[in-house]
């Protein structure tokens, strides 16, 4: 009686272990479930818009050959009035104003470049019921104190392994343009859009804020970025993430600098299922 006893408190703890656990898995399920939506959501709006395109046909025609009408009438009136006021104008000539006296304009001290690329990963294990991997790399054109633009790449892999099974959730993250200015020469600006593609080929428009602060005269490096994938068609953030970091130069070099430490993720996929993450990080970036 014991034996069977034992056997079943262990069969219930590892089916709640199992439900509590399956952060990914729950994940994966939403995201396809998603996926489904949002292809009968679009297949159903395709047939409506084939349908109501012959209808409105007629509607189109008549505006555009009523704006044509209008737009012939008013070249023909203006062309007479526009001839009369030329012989009213002649009339009443009076000679030009003379030219101002030239000022020449001191020419502005030119901003040093500031270009880099980065590549960096980090790898999150705590808790240890999954694993987050994310590599990716960004490229930055632009002055240093100024203006700048960025395009940025991140590979997100989510991963946990429960009773002997692996299940794996990834994205593609990609910022097409990202507004980078130095309001400094520590800290940088980042506001960016782009699109965030699951493994269930799915797009969804991303946007991204954040600040990256690397003080002079100290080995530190520290940030943060809020970014938010939204289905505008089912109303729903695919994802809502805030991450931050805190890393020391490893290599301090004027061209070369390699930063390692701490990363930190908090995330909410699909409105109601959450995680967060910490680990470790790399940063090199080449100047």
């Amino acid at each position: 009686m014991k034996t069977y006893f034992t056997v079943f408190i262990m069969l219930i703890l590892s089916l709640h272990l199992r439900v509590q656990a399956q952060k990914v898995g729950q994940i994966k399920k939403k995201a396809k479930e998603n996926s489904e939506r949002r292809s009968n959501s679009r297949s159903s709006s395709s047939s409506g818009s084939s349908s109501s395109s012959g209808a409105g046909s007629d509607f189109i025609g008549e505006l555009c050959s009523s704006v044509f009408t209008g737009c012939l009438t008013d070249i023909f009136s203006g062309s007479g009035s526009s001839s009369s006021s030329s012989s009213s104008s002649s009339s009443s000539y009076s000679s030009p104003p003379p030219p101002p006296l030239y000022e020449p304009k001191l020419p502005r001290p030119k901003k040093d470049p500031h270009t880099y690329f980065q590549l960096k990963g980090s790898y999150g294990f705590l808790p240890n019921n999954y694993q987050i991997f994310r590599p990716g790399a960004r490229i930055r054109f632009g002055k240093k104190k100024g203006f700048g633009m960025a395009l940025d790449y991140r590979y997100n892999h989510l991963s946990e392994k429960i009773l002997g099974e692996r299940t794996t959730y990834f994205t593609n993250d990609i910022q097409l343009a990202q507004y980078a200015p130095e309001v400094s020469n520590d800290v940088e600006l980042r506001v960016g859009f782009g699109f965030m593609v699951d493994e269930f080929s799915e797009w969804y428009p991303e946007f991204l804020i954040g600040f990256n602060a690397l003080p002079d005269k100290t080995r530190w490096n520290f940030g943060s970025e809020l970014r938010l994938a939204n289905d505008f068609i089912n109303n729903i953030a695919a994802r809502l993430e805030w991450g931050s970091h805190l890393q020391y130069a490893l290599v301090n070099q004027s061209k070369f600098k390699l930063y390692g430490g701490i990363r930190t993720k908090v995330a909410s996929y699909f409105g109601n299922i959450n995680i967060w993450s910490v680990g470790l990080g790399l940063t090199m970036r080449v100047y």
